[in-house]
């Protein structure tokens, strides 16, 4: 499948973005590594049906930073893809995210339903709704290391934690990795330590638009405590995926299956863009 790259201006950054494919828009969001670059299986399956936008976030590997780059939330990261999404008219589209960007697809929801025919969320960091001092003071405490440590730990958390086999974080590819350590820091010191997972979603919020939730049944537990206790309030299942926290990178056929069956069903919901 033939990805045409841009660089596109909105919100005052420098967006890095990558389209594939015709018909109606998919928005794959990348979460904490912050590069589109481990969507590329997905997306080239996708394109056979859809409009497939994908991008670097803001601050990360090939997009610029925003302006007065400070400590990021999930309603900020929402605003920022919904300016990118109808700037480049393709408005409403079916959303995917996980992890942080499963928290800046529940913010679309939340904030600019009318951008979003459905959302696609799996394991988004919700931290207010359970007790988890010990995550919190985890994820905080790298904010104290240097750079150089920083990226060390992020390699592995990255490759052990989230992954259930690093061989497949591995096939990413060099190019890829080489783009991430620079990332890892601006991961920890704009996104880790501001807070980003402390948004909370009330129910009328999360009804706004259809979502679609999943967690991992490999992950850590707290993931799938939070993400359940969220998820109930507004009465949505919530699926468990054979994987851990990034099923684009462990499982993209079943996901991309998952994407596709979700987008579909509410296309007549709304306005279906032709591109």
């Amino acid at each position: 499948m033939q990805t045409s790259t841009l660089r596109h201006n909105a919100s005052g950054i420098d967006w890095y973005c990558e389209l594939r494919g015709s018909g109606p828009s998919v928005v794959l969001i990348p979460s904490g590594e912050g590069d589109c670059g481990s969507f590329a299986k997905v997306a080239d399956e996708l394109a056979k049906d859809f409009n497939v936008l994908t991008f670097d976030m803001p601050g990360f590997s090939r997009s610029s930073p925003p302006p007065d780059f400070g400590r990021v939330t999930a309603d900020e990261l929402a605003d920022q893809v919904a300016s990118l999404v109808t700037s480049l008219n393709l408005a409403p589209a079916s959303f995917y995210g996980c992890s942080s960007a499963g928290l800046a697809a529940l913010s679309l929801v939340a904030r600019h339903a009318d951008v979003v025919r459905n959302a696609i969320v799996h394991e988004a960091v919700l931290i207010n709704d359970v007790p988890l001092p010990e995550v919190v003071e985890a994820l905080s405490g790298m904010n104290n290391l240097d750079d150089v440590a920083i990226v060390g730990a992020c390699k592995d958390l990255f490759r052990t934690k989230f992954i259930s086999d690093g061989r497949a974080w591995d096939a990413l590819g060099d190019e890829y990795h080489r783009r991430l350590e620079k990332n890892y820091v601006t991961w920890v010191r704009h996104y880790v330590w501001a807070g980003l997972a402390n948004r909370t979603y009330s129910s009328e919020e999360l009804t706004r638009r259809p979502i679609a939730w999943s967690i991992g049944g490999f992950s850590e537990v707290w993931f799938g405590v939070s993400n359940l206790r969220v998820a109930q309030r507004a009465n949505l299942t919530v699926d468990i995926l054979p994987c851990k926290h990034f099923p684009q990178v462990e499982i993209p056929g079943l996901l991309t299956d998952r994407i596709r069956k979700c987008a579909e069903q509410h296309l007549q919901r709304g306005h279906v863009n032709a591109h």
